[in-house]
């Protein structure tokens, strides 16, 4: 046989094994992204469900792979941060309004906001910064201790009103 078709042969198998290979790699990296684009239709989905807008727009464009689209859905929200627009400030409150009514909706949920209102009812008033604590007298020296003293005794605490 030909020297020369042995080689052709040879490249021929070896080109059908690196290609098998290769596309092997790219059906596994297209597996990952596959996984990671149902990942963010699935986050999307929950984050319309809490009142979000503009977060799970771009998700559901990286979903399917449309990058143009959310490419200008970023520029858009960028201009929406630099105008000072309180677009953002509206959709994270009714995003708050909608968890909170979710919480509401369950007696575990009841539960943990009336804990929550009672902490912050409860919770004692600020006390004195240190700068402004009472601080201990100074340990007596013996000059201080032949002198006669002057200290004043403390007022008397007012009752406390029930």
């Amino acid at each position: 046989m030909n020297p020369t078709v042995v080689i052709w042969i040879l490249a021929a198998v070896v080109a059908v094994l690196v290609g098998r290979e290769v596309g092997k790699w790219l059906y596994g990296e297209n597996t990952k992204l596959m996984a990671k684009k149902r990942a963010a239709q699935v986050l999307a989905a929950k984050l319309r469900d809490n009142g979000l807008k503009l977060l799970p727009a771009l998700l559901e464009d990286f979903a399917v792979g449309d990058v143009q689209d959310m490419v200008e859905k970023i520029h858009d929200v960028a201009k929406l941060v630099e105008s000072g627009s309180d677009a953002i400030e509206k959709e994270l409150e009714q995003t708050y309004e909608n968890v909170l009514a979710r919480k509401l909706a369950t007696p575990e949920g009841m539960a943990l906001i009336k804990a929550k209102i009672a902490e912050i009812e409860g919770a004692p008033a600020a006390g004195p910064t240190p700068a402004a604590a009472p601080t201990a007298p100074p340990a007596p020296t013996a000059a201080s201790a032949a002198a006669p003293s002057t200290a004043v005794a403390p007022a008397p605490a007012a009752p406390a009103k029930s």
